[in-house]
């Protein structure tokens, strides 16, 4: 047994993980050829050989930079010693806390933790986790442009490095 690779120009490519037998090759679709292996992803048959797969266009790789934004965003971050949530829904619940800490400075809440953990934050705290909230959302946004100011001048990336604690 061992792994065969078959390609149709209608239908691609696919890939056996066992001998197949002679009645199944005589059911593939006429023009279905025998091919060495797929070296990686996306690689393209031209007939003779496998070429490397393209490059993803600008779009794709700004759509992949703004995913691993959104993901850094949503992967929290430590104020004080204390895990934050921050995903959009703990950014409102967080904000709405804030402005209630502007409006009285006696204020104070039980809020949950990254952690699941129950803390008591004064007005001053809130506020406080809110601003570093607010600049760790922001610091992800920065480097996200950063990484399309280096995909336009063509310059070498690492998408999954230089995002903000947190953000890993």
């Amino acid at each position: 047994m061992s792994d065969r690779g078959f390609y149709h120009p209608e239908r691609g490519y696919w890939q056996t993980n066992s001998d197949v037998p002679e009645d199944i090759l005589a059911g593939y679709p006429d023009g279905t050829v025998e091919v060495s292996l797929m070296p990686e992803a996306g690689a393209i048959w031209d007939g003779d050989q496998w070429l490397p797969a393209p490059p993803p266009s600008l779009e794709e790789t700004f759509e992949a930079i703004r995913l691993r934004r959104d993901q850094a965003i949503a992967a929290g971050t430590t104020v004080a010693g204390i895990p934050v949530q921050t995903d959009e829904t703990s950014q409102t619940r967080i904000m709405g806390a804030a402005v209630a800490a502007m409006l009285d400075p006696g204020y104070t809440v039980q809020w949950k933790t990254a952690t699941g953990d129950f803390v008591t934050l004064t007005a001053a705290q809130v506020i406080g986790i809110a601003s570093a909230v607010r600049a760790h959302v922001q610091a992800c946004f920065d480097r996200e442009a950063e990484l399309r100011t280096a995909v336009l001048a063509e310059e070498p990336f690492e998408i999954g490095a230089g995002w903000p604690e947190g953000g890993a």
